[in-house]
């Protein structure tokens, strides 16, 4: 298989889609893919968003630290290459991939809020859940660079569904929110 790809000029691994056909599927269609986002404080863990037709997964996929990671440009790398797993193989690899998968009905999803940054935060993407109990999930995004076309996907996404779609301006940041949401 690997094997009978071709190696290009330029070292990149050419991929034959047609091989991967008969694996197992799970059929899930993702509507919406929020890439490259960061959550946490530290370490940072890499985030991707998949709002798909049986419900929102979050794929938690890789871990970050200030010096051995950002310096290093090792959240680049690792949001590239889950891209590529996404490309090439679909949301089934992905979430076998992740190091964390969290799963939401719609139905259990009261908002989903965008904050659309600033001056001194990038935009922000929470999605809250319907029991105020349970844990919410925040991400700031590191490659969405157009919040206006994220917030008309994310409208699009939730029209017919029970949850809101809020836009706000801002960076979102809230410390009485963050440390409650660090201790759950």
């Amino acid at each position: 298989m690997a094997s009978d790809a071709d190696v290009g000029g330029d070292g990149d691994l050419e991929v034959d889609l047609e091989e991967f056909d008969d694996l197992p599927t799970t059929d899930i269609e993702t509507e919406l893919h929020v890439h490259f986002g960061m959550a946490g404080s530290f370490p940072l863990r890499l985030v991707d968003m998949f709002f798909a037709n049986d419900g929102l997964h979050v794929a938690e996929y890789s871990y970050i630290t200030p010096m051995f990671g950002l310096g290093t440009k090792k959240h680049r790398r690792e949001a590239g290459a889950m891209q590529e797993v996404f490309d090439v193989h679909g949301l089934d690899e992905v979430l076998l991939q992740a190091d964390t998968v969290h799963w939401l009905n719609y139905a259990a999803i009261d908002r989903v809020v965008l904050h659309r940054g600033g001056y001194f935060g990038r935009p922000k993407l929470t999605v809250y859940p319907a029991d105020e109990t349970a844990r919410s999930h925040a991400i700031r995004l590191h490659e969405a660079d157009d919040a206006d076309a994220l917030a008309a996907s994310l409208r699009k996404v939730g029209e017919g569904r029970p949850f809101d779609v809020v836009v706000e301006n801002g960076s979102g940041f809230d410390p009485v929110e963050n440390v409650q949401r660090f201790f759950n």
